[in-house]
Order: structure tokens, then sequence, then C-alpha cells
């Protein structure tokens, strides 16, 4: 009975503290009562009654009326001095808020260390203290931070600099058992790492190695990096993956800048590299913001792994026995496994290369995100008027056509050694009509010239061709080729492939263990049609994302490379070419043309590239040819069948447009 009552008084008081009510669920309360034209009533809430029980079982009342609207000032009042007695206590009984809280720690335990030696040193007998000095001179011999317990506190930086400048003495002898007392002086030296990390970092390179290590590695920042890392990822959600760039930009897309950046770009290109893309949205050419990646010294520390970036950092070497890649500055960065994806740079000319310094300074190898806003700013504010691009391969040749669709009043031309362009791939009769469209789009071509000699005049810069004439221009553009960054390749002791250039890897993109190459830099084995070296974004995205794959299996079956990679471009206003496979012009070739209809104001046709050795196709290029050709292409050069009928084959791709309706209603009327 007394619990009961107990029970009762304390769910009443509850009650009156928490102003909780019971509201009966009456007709009234749910608005009902009444008539249905009439208003419904306010509900009737009671005031809290008296306890119907005391403590000695007898009714009692409360000692204060339950008064809902008034305030408790009060209680806020108590509230507000509990969290200020709670914030002064934090702020000068601990030492949460101090910047050397580390140190303060350190000091207050060796302190308290101290204190606890002095009580501690009239209790051991007379005896045993002879017992206790040899072990320290001893430790004075070999570690002169244990020599004098009693200035522990006061002077613990200056004998860990004595004990890191002694480093090359005789290491101390093992046999005295050590101490936990003797032990113990070792801790100031971890408390104050942070004060001596200055004085401590040039003397190795230890520190830096253990701080940089990454269960996997990519050097390289390009398109090739980037989608490895994001396989890599995927495979293993909490992966740490350090990727080293020798580029100070984030990892971009390389294609815009021939291309996209030219064409929908507007004032903004020049410095935010961004343009309109066909669907209307701005985009920039960069694959991810910066927040996207983890800063190198937090990686390690990441709970779910990340992708982390070293800009401006050059691998020099891999180490494969120490699993560690050394860099230009000295940094050893450990790997458990690592890929080489660093692609390929423009290839110099010696003739640019001899000349003055001061007509170098309007001399640019096209390739990177810097040549293109230097070549944008020069002609968005007129002190460009006349270029000059040297090379007759897809990027001079886009170049030259994407700068004139922009800056239609600048003269642009284009001189290159060839007798046509972009000839390297297209066949002799593709090559001539292109050329021609190049030359009626607006464009100077100065085909079979060779440069024989590169001045500085006044503002200009004049060259001097093979027949003797000389082209006065403000701005140079070379674009001659392609060439591997192949240094650590060879500096690490890989196959280098003699043919085609590059690393040698096999069929899974493995170089050698725990070893991978991905993008322009891998010369592999197509399952398809065998060994092939590939420069282009599509095979940089794809060899990526499979290198990446593969190296992520931890054990599992590894996927072989037999996706066939191809390449847009366009350096003409009528030319749109697609292309896949082994597209080289040197192969025997057959083409098979769309007959003109007038109706078709483009020109189409289908180049099939066909094998040395059995003639089955290896190669399919598109002119003017859209919709699903691509994959149809894919098909024919995985069958790698020898084909008789041409024209056949031809049958599978939309050389001709489809009916409109009004012909195909006439077809079908008598």
């Amino acid at each position: 009975m007394l619990l009961r009552a107990v029970g009762r008084q304390m769910a009443t008081a509850l009650r009156q503290k928490t102003a909780v009510r019971s509201i009966a669920m009456s007709r009234m309360a749910l608005g009902g009562g009444g008539h249905h034209h009439h208003d419904p009533q306010p509900v009737y809430i009671p005031k809290p009654g008296p306890l119907d029980w005391s403590l000695c079982g007898s009714g009692g009342k409360p000692k204060h009326e339950f008064e809902p609207y008034k305030p408790e000032v009060g209680t806020f009042v108590g509230a507000l001095v509990f969290v200020g007695l709670t914030i002064a206590a934090v702020l000068f009984k601990t030492d949460t808020f101090k910047e050397d809280k580390h140190h303060h720690h350190a000091h207050k335990k060796h302190a308290a260390h101290h204190e606890e030696e002095e009580h501690a040193e009239p209790e051991p007998e007379p005896e045993a203290a002879p017992v206790v000095e040899e072990p320290a001179v001893q430790e004075e011999e070999g570690a002169p931070t244990a020599s004098d317990s009693d200035s522990a506190t006061t002077s613990e930086p200056e004998p860990v600099q004595a004990a890191e400048i002694s480093e090359p003495a005789p290491a101390p002898p093992a046999e005295p058992a050590v101490t936990p007392k003797e032990a113990e002086p070792e801790e100031p030296a971890a408390s104050t790492s942070s004060e001596e990390k200055p004085a401590a970092e040039p003397t190795t390179s230890e520190a830096k190695e253990e701080k940089l290590h990454c269960e996997y590695v990519i050097i390289g920042s390009g398109t090739a990096a980037y989608y490895a890392s994001l396989a890599i990822r995927a495979k293993q959600a909490e992966a740490k993956v350090l990727m080293i760039g020798e580029e100070t930009e984030l990892p971009y897309n390389r294609p815009p800048l021939s291309k996209e950046l030219w064409w929908y770009g507007d004032e903004t290109a020049a410095t935010k590299l961004d343009y309109t893309s066909l669907s209307g949205r701005k985009r920039d050419i960069f694959y991810e913001v910066d927040g996207f990646f983890v800063t190198p010294e937090d990686l390690p520390k990441a709970t779910h792994g990340g992708v982390s970036i070293l800009r401006g950092k050059k691998a020099v070497k891999i180490c494969e026995e120490d699993k560690k890649v050394i860099l230009d500055d000295g940094t050893t960065v450990g790997y458990d496994k690592v890929l080489i994806a660093t692609g390929v740079r423009p290839k110099k000319e010696k003739i640019f290369e001899e000349a003055s310094d001061e007509a170098k300074q309007k001399i640019t190898y096209y390739h990177y995100p810097a040549d293109f806003k230097r070549v944008e700013g020069g002609l968005a504010d007129k002190s460009v008027q006349k270029v000059t691009i040297i090379g007759s391969g897809l990027l001079a040749s886009e170049l030259a056509y994407s700068i004139k669709r922009k800056y239609g009043d600048v003269q642009i031309h284009q001189v290159f050694e060839e007798k046509f362009a972009v000839e390297d791939i297209l066949p002799a009769h593709l090559a001539e009509k292109s050329t021609e469209a190049i030359r009626k789009s607006g464009i100077d071509v100065r085909a079979e010239q060779k440069i024989h000699g590169v001045r500085k005049c006044c503002k200009n810069v004049v060259l001097l061709l093979k027949d003797g004439s000389e082209l006065r221009t403000d701005l140079v553009i070379v674009a001659t080729g392609e060439e591997p960054n192949s240094e650590i390749i060879e500096a690490s002791g890989l196959k280098v492939d003699e043919k085609f250039g590059g690393v040698q890897a096999d069929k899974h993109l493995k170089v050698a263990e725990n070893v991978w190459a991905a993008g322009a830099i891998v010369a592999f084995e197509d399952v398809v049609l065998g060994k092939r070296r590939i420069s282009s974004w599509e095979h940089a995205q794809v060899s990526g994302r499979l290198a990446g794959e593969n190296m992520a299996t931890n054990g599992q079956t590894e996927k072989a490379f037999w996706y066939q990679p191809s390449f847009f471009t366009k350096f003409a206003p009528h030319l749109h070419i697609n292309a896949v496979g082994q597209c080289d012009s040197s192969l025997d070739t057959v083409t098979v043309h769309a007959d003109p209809d007038g109706e078709t104001p483009l020109e189409k046709a289908v180049v099939f590239y066909k094998s040395k050795d059995d003639g089955s196709i290896v190669g399919v290029l598109l002119l003017n040819v859209f919709g699903p050709s691509l994959d149809v292409a894919r098909r024919i050069i995985d069958d790698r069948k020898k084909v008789d009928e041409y024209k056949e084959v031809a049958k599978l791709f939309p050389l001709y447009d489809p009916p409109k309706v009004e012909e195909e209603e006439k077809e079908k009327s008598p």
C-alpha cells in the first residue's frame, strides 16, 4: 500500500513538473457535441486536483498551484548559471582550450613523475643505491637522454638533440634490463616532437617515407589515372589512392582544349576553362572539384579511404623490391600496388629549340591548359592577329579549324612537310579532299614545306620556308606529334617497347609484380589486334578502369583488354570523322561511298582497314556516318573475318538518310 502511494505521488509530481495532462477523447474534445450548425465548444482542460494519497495514506494538497502561463524565470536563470559555471570550470580548471595543450599535458605528467622521484628517493635502502646508479651510467654512454632524471622536465629538448647528433656512436649494450623508471624519459621526446620537427626534417627522409605510404599509388594525374582511382574505389569502397602528378592542375579532360573550348567557350574560357555544352549547361574541363580529393596529410587518417593527389611532383624511379616510388625532391612514397599512367608530352622540334630566346617567347608547344590560356588570351585581346600552326596531324588540323571558327578575322597558316593533312590516318583520296576542305574554310595551307629558319623581327616571328619564302606571324603553335613520358620506365629497369615506345605490359595491363600501366604510356597485348599503344581519350578512360579493377581484384581472376576504343575529330565544317580500331593509312583500305543524291548535304563514306597478315578488317573509319555505327564497327573488328563484298558489309551502316514521309507515300501510291 505504501509503495503504491509513493508511486502515485511521484507520477503526479512528474505531471505537474512537465505540465502533462491527459485529455479525454470525448466528442467535445474532438470537435463534437451540440448540433452540426453550432460552433464546437472549446476544449476543457481541468486544473490538477489534490493528490489522492500522501506518504501516510491520507489525502494531501499540492504546495503550489500549477500556473501554465507564468514564466519560470528561476529555471532559466539557474540554467544560465549552470552553463556559465561549466564554461568557467573548463577554462580555468582544464587545459582543453590552450594552444600548447600537448606540451602542457607532458609537462604536468613529467612534473608529477619528478615529484614521485623526489618522494621516492628516501625510501630505497642504502645498499640498493649503487645498483640503481650502474644502469644509469651505461645509458649515458649509449643514450644521453636518461643521464639525469632530476633535469628531465627542464631540459627535455637538449638531450633529444644530443641523441640525434650522436646517432653514429656505437649502440648501447642490451645486457642491462630496462626498468620502467629508465624508460620513462623517452616520453618527453615523443610529446615534444612537434616543437623539434623543423630541426629533424632535413636530417633524414625516413619520416617522409612513413608519412607518404599508400595502399594504391598512381604515377600520373590524367584521364587514365583518374578513372583508375574510380575503379579501385568501386572495387574496394574504403581503399586509399594517391595520385602523383607532374602538372599543377587537377585531373582534366584534354580533348576540349582543341574542340569545345573554342567552339562553345565565351569570354570566361581563358580563365575558368569552361564552355556551354550542347545541353545548354556550363561545364569546365575538370573531372572533379578540389574538395573531392583528400589532402595527402589526411589520407592515412581517412576512416573510409579516399583519393588524394600530389600536384607538381614528378616520380623519377620505382623500386620494385622495396615497393617505393622516388620523387624528384627526394621524397619516397611507399606502395602496395602502383600504376604507371604518365601519358605523353609534345614532341620537340630541333629548329625551334635552337631559336633565340626572344623568338621562343612566341612559340608554343600546344598540349596543356596553360597553352590554351596563352593562345586564347592573345587572340581575345587582339595582340595576336596572325597564327601559324606547324603540323599535319589531328591536333594541328583541329586547332586550325577551331581558332578560325571562333576568330574569323584572324589569319591562320598551317604548315607541314607532308603532301596532305591527316594523311597518316586517311587514305590518299580522302586526305586530299580534307586538305581542300581546310583551305575552303579560310585557312592558308602550306603543304610540303619545311621550316629552315626562325628569327625574331620586331614584335613578330619570321619563318623561313623550304621554297625560300618567309612567313611573318605573331604566334607559332607547334603540334607535330607526341612522345611517351618513359624516363621513369628506363630508370626503374622496366621493359620499354622498341617498336611502339612506352612500357611493355600483358593483356591485363600488368607490367611486373604489383606494377600496372594504363593510358598512352602502355604498349599492351590486345587480344584481338595484338601489340598496340594507343593515344586517345577513350583508351585512357577504358584502360584506366581496367587497370584499376585488376589492381583491386585481390587474387581474383584479372580481366584482359578486349575493348576497341574510338576517337572523334572535326577539322572542317562538313567533315565529322569517327574511327575505331587500327586506322593506319599504311594499311590497305577499301572505301565505300554513298551515291550523291542532291538531298544529302554531307558526303558519307565508310573506310575499312585491312590487316597485312590475313586481310581481315582491323579498323573502320566513318565519314559523316552517325548512329550506332561504332558498335557495329567494333563487332566487325572482333569477328576478324575476311570480307569479299565490302558493299554488303557497308549496308550495316546508315550511309543513306531514311526516306521522308512524302517519298514513302509516293512509293505506296499506284
